[in-house]
């Protein structure tokens, strides 16, 4: 009993880090991306 609860401990410790990571990676993919967008206006404004 005490070996299962250890692995649903860890699968769960696992898709928390999965969903975190994909959050994660999706603000600094739109964080990017305005960040290149501001530059294309800037430039474009010259």
């Amino acid at each position: 009993m005490a070996h299962h609860m250890v692995e649903k401990d860890t699968l769960i410790r696992a898709n928390r880090t999965i969903a975190l990571s994909l959050v994660w990676g999706g603000l600094a993919a739109c964080v990017t991306a305005a960040a290149i967008y501001d530059v294309g206006q800037w430039v474009g404004a010259w």
